[in-house]
């Protein structure tokens, strides 16, 4: 029986346009397999539901800039860490797959650079068999590390479909391909990198896109020769990344964290160089510690302070108003992450990072903003 033909004029309505959608979508999907989805009608890949925590809400907010969703790295996109060494590009990956498993996730490591420390994922509160799971890969290639990633989501799909699973691939700029591999040393492979990591995204991102997985790239910075204004700093792998990635945070150096004499920590400061979650161009400045990772709490009475929304009753003491209560909390400033994680201010604590989270989200209607809009050129390390 040939299908009734719906004829559509200037007068369709809503629910018309609705009908032809759902035949559309059930068209090219027949025909093509499960490409097509109507947006905000089910699950569809342009719909990010899921975030992973960074282990900073600064940082989490900065990147997806909403006061109701947690924020973090966007779970089915693929999200790059870049700066350059000794920036805590891998300690901050490791917070991420710390959440993951605490979500109830599989987190993987590959590690290409052969500089993970087992005691020190410990350190920062990652659990191992049989209190918890951390899958270890150790590949050589570029080509292998894609084909770790397919097969990786590949069973975690066949034994559970709605899984969460964060892949860690640490670091981009430390592994070779094949070709450079089976050469003798001083053999030029010039762009091999390159094209296999392009072959590689273009194969994997969309199979990426329709699964409960985050894909976090760290990166290298490489200095640019001949550069002499703007920016001259590169990540080696070519522009695939870049092009790809829906986040692409850079850390830059922040100095020493010491106590007393001793170093026990680096400061850092992350910069949303690219968002698709969020405006970017946004930074932040953090504490990791070399033990502990970020310690989350530290950061907000700095955010508080500035956005006027704590105030200091000397130089040792602060206070914040629960506008909601009436209620007022003075503590001392060095014994804030002390006072705001103690089980009896839990009240405090879930104001304090509402108010983190909303002093930080910015007002994007150029019409409600007092100021002037000014175009600015991009800097060097800058994408949209």
């Amino acid at each position: 029986m040939a299908r009734k033909k719906i004829s559509v004029n200037e007068s369709s309505s809503v629910g018309d346009d609705s009908i032809l959608n759902d035949i559309l979508v059930d068209s090219l999907n027949k025909k093509l397999g499960d490409v097509a989805y109507v947006i905000g009608k089910g699950d569809s890949p342009p719909e990010v539901k899921e975030w992973l925590s960074t282990g900073s809400t600064v940082l989490d907010t900065i990147i997806f800039i909403y006061e109701i969703a947690e924020g973090g790295i966007p779970v089915g996109r693929l999200t790059e860490i870049c700066g350059e060494a000794a920036t805590g590009k891998s300690l901050l990956s490791y917070m991420i797959l710390k959440d993951c498993q605490d979500k109830g996730g599989i987190p993987v490591l590959i590690d290409t650079e052969n500089a993970c420390n087992e005691e020190f994922l410990q350190l920062l509160g990652l659990k191992f068999y049989p209190e918890g799971s951390l899958v270890y890969v150790q590949v050589e290639s570029v080509e292998k590390v894609f084909s770790a990633i397919e097969d990786i989501v590949r069973k975690i799909r066949e034994n559970d479909k709605d899984k969460l699973c964060c892949i860690v691939w640490d670091s981009v700029a430390g592994t070779s391909t094949d070709a450079e591999l089976q050469n003798d040393f001083g053999e030029s492979t010039i762009g091999m990198h390159a094209r296999m990591i392009g072959q590689g995204l273009r194969k994997i991102i969309r199979y990426v896109g329709q699964q409960r997985v985050a894909l976090v790239f760290l990166n290298q910075v490489r200095q640019e020769i001949g550069v002499f204004f703007g920016d001259d700093t590169v990540t080696p792998g070519g522009k695939a990344i870049p092009f790809f990635s829906s986040v692409r945070v850079k850390l830059y150096s922040g100095g020493k964290v010491k106590a007393g004499s001793d170093v026990i920590g680096v400061g850092i400061k992350p910069k949303v160089v690219k968002n698709r979650m969020g405006p970017p161009h946004r930074e932040a400045e953090l504490k990791m510690y070399f033990t502990r990772g970020l310690i989350d709490e530290e950061s907000w009475l700095d955010v508080l302070l500035k956005a006027g929304h704590a105030d200091k009753i000397s130089a040792q003491k602060s206070s914040i108003t629960n506008k909601t209560t009436g209620e007022v909390y003075e503590f001392q400033n060095r014994k804030f992450v002390e006072w705001v994680r103690s089980a009896e201010n839990k009240e405090a604590y879930d104001y304090c990072k509402r108010l983190v989270k909303k002093s930080l989200v910015i007002e994007q209607d150029p019409y409600k903003r007092d100021e002037d809009t000014v175009l600015e050129d991009l800097k060097g390390d800058e994408d949209i």
